[in-house]
């Protein structure tokens, strides 16, 4: 006689012959586990004995004898713990056995259940089974990716020597100039960032750093203010899509670092732009062109409220009305080609263009901390025995009521750009930035970088002046170049690496917006500068570095635009910086 049995009584069948003989091989395992545990307890109580019998005479048992014994005795503890773990482990695996199987039993069930009822109603979703919910589980996983988190400490120690103002000399008021005492200060940078992923095609970056709110060139903290808590704001914010459809195509939106290749003559490296950049890149195998890049990149850096301007008359002027509520904004593209002739030598090109839309409602004026500082001159009338005096001081402002775009103004940190008798720019700001890159490898200790950068500002207009009788007095701009030459030799990869490096820049005073430059030297235009560099690594994390910048005014005190008088003081300003970096 043959039993037939349907399709799902046959599975269940199965699945109870395999869970009873899961459960009858671990009914014998245990059983097993108990003859060897008497078997075990046997052994220990004949050995305890012979031990005791053998110890009666004491003086006549050899220690050796004794000590063997017990080194028996031990080494049964041992072996016998290790088949307990044995044990307890295939226990273990069997009762896990048994609830996946239980599982997928109760899986056939409802599938079962489902198949039945389909004659006589719409079918209903089935309950997903373990293996269906695990490779839910892991799907996620691989969607969400690994987060890295990473940063680093800086800590600086910072003296400046040589420096000077440009006021009317104390001991010669005909002359410019007075020495000021040296300054130094204690200062450090802290960064924490995190990277991520969203699939293949989407990445997000946060990072937090230092430094104050309304310093957009420097994440440094100075050691100050009574021990008071430090800023520790939004440095970067982004998310990157990378379609698989289009190979090399990266679009990006949010703060981040400048996308286009530069030198700190330009963008200082502190600097984090806002807005939107696209960059498609193309390799190339079996060439000495290994790739081109193209970027172009859209930056918003001051949105202000609409504006209402009214004519004497009391009519509305629409053309000041949108003058004052325009926005400022960066624009540009970059052209970029890397090629190696050799493993041991590559040459990167690069032409770009960047574009300040608005700058000529700028106005600049000094900025510390969170407050403008305005100046104001006021004279103090004699008073009997006291004499009349002359008060320079200066008001504080709170930047937000009048940088921010709710107060309609274009206010910007200090400049040394030229500006006109209304105190707005003179000049334009479009920029045409040409960059080589030169990397000699011959030496693996000591690998050389060459780095050349000339910058032309094609936006440079002539200066308003007072002339006599009060009449507009134009003078000829021609102050629209820069150049930035770099040496380094060395590298700071392994421990006991060494680096060397000297830059030398001329940055003419309209040949960049200053407000975003190189904020380690003097000033940021009008300038002739020398930077010394060396590094030492006492680990791959940890970094020593010493460098010594030297600025000159090459124009005197008061620029090209302005006669300085014969005898005013322009000495050159030495700062030195030793730090001490740590990556995590």
């Amino acid at each position: 006689m043959r039993l037939k049995l349907s399709p799902v009584n046959k599975r269940r069948f199965s699945i109870s012959l395999v869970c009873f003989s899961l459960l009858a091989i671990g009914a014998v395992d245990a059983r097993a586990q108990e003859v060897e545990k008497r078997d075990y307890a046997k052994r220990f109580e004949v050995a305890v004995d012979s031990s005791k019998k053998t110890a009666e005479p004491a003086a006549a048992v050899k220690p050796e004898t004794t000590e063997t014994k017990i080194s028996a005795l031990e080494q049964m503890l041992v072996e016998q713990s290790q088949r307990l773990d044995r044990l307890q482990q295939t226990s273990s695996e069997q009762q896990e056995t048994i609830r996946l199987l239980a599982a997928k039993l109760n899986g056939a069930d409802a599938s079962a259940t489902a198949t039945v009822q389909t004659s006589a109603a719409p079918q209903t979703a089935k309950s997903p089974t373990v293996d269906e919910r695990l490779k839910n589980v892991e799907a996620r996983v691989s969607e969400i990716g690994a987060i890295k988190i990473s940063g680093d400490i800086r800590l600086r120690s910072e003296s400046f020597f040589g420096l000077s103002n440009s006021l009317a000399n104390g001991d010669n008021p005909a002359v410019f100039g007075n020495d000021l005492s040296p300054r130094h200060r204690m200062r450090f940078r802290a960064r924490l960032q995190m990277r991520g992923s969203i699939g293949q095609e989407f990445d997000w970056g946060l990072r937090f750093a230092t430094g104050s709110f309304a310093d957009s060139i420097s994440t440094n903290q100075t050691m100050t203010d009574f021990f008071n808590r430090k800023p520790f704001g939004v440095d970067q914010a982004f998310i990157t899509y990378k379609p698989h459809s289009v190979s090399g195509l990266k679009l990006q939106g949010g703060r981040f670092e400048p996308p286009w290749t530069f030198t700190e003559m330009t963008i200082d490296n502190d600097l984090m732009v806002e807005g939107f950049n696209q960059s498609y890149s193309r390799g190339f195998k079996k060439s000495k062109l290994k790739d081109v890049t193209f970027v172009a990149w859209e930056l918003p850096f001051l949105e202000r409220n609409s504006a209402f301007v009214r004519n004497a008359n009391g009519t509305v002027n629409i053309d000041q009305s949108r003058r004052g509520g325009r926005d400022l904004a960066l624009f540009g593209a970059q052209a970029r080609a890397r090629f190696e002739p050799n493993a041991k030598v590559a040459l990167n090109l690069s032409v770009a263009d960047l574009f300040y839309s608005g700058t000529q409602f700028i106005t600049p004026v000094q900025v510390f901390g969170s407050q403008l500082q305005l100046p104001l001159t006021f004279t103090i009338p004699a008073n009997g025995t006291t004499p009349a005096q002359t008060i320079t001081t200066q008001v504080s402002i709170p930047r937000e009521l009048l940088a921010a775009g709710n107060g309609n103004l274009g206010l910007t940190n200090a400049s040394t750009n030229a500006t006109n008798r209304d105190g707005h720019l003179s000049s334009g700001f479009n920029l045409v930035d040409l960059l080589a890159r030169l990397d000699l490898k011959q030496s693996k200790r000591f690998p050389v970088a060459i780095l050349l950068d000339f910058v032309t500002n094609t936006q440079t207009h002539a200066v308003v002046t007072a002339g006599p009788g009060g009449a507009d007095l134009l003078l000829p701009n021609h102050e629209n170049h820069g150049f930035w030459g770099e040496v380094q030799v060395g590298k700071t990869k392994d421990r006991g690496d060494i680096q060397f490096g000297y830059t030398f820049l001329r940055i003419e005073k309209d040949a960049v917006l200053t407000p975003f430059n190189f904020s380690d030297v003097t000033q940021q235009s009008d300038m002739r500068g020398h930077r010394l560099q060396f590094s030492y690594a006492a680990d791959p994390r940890v970094t020593f570095t010493v460098t010594g910048i030297v600025t000159e005014r090459p124009n005197g005190l008061l620029g090209p635009f302005a006669a300085t008088p014969s005898g005013s003081l322009n000495r050159a300003t030495t700062r030195l910086q030793f730090d001490t970096v740590l990556k995590f």
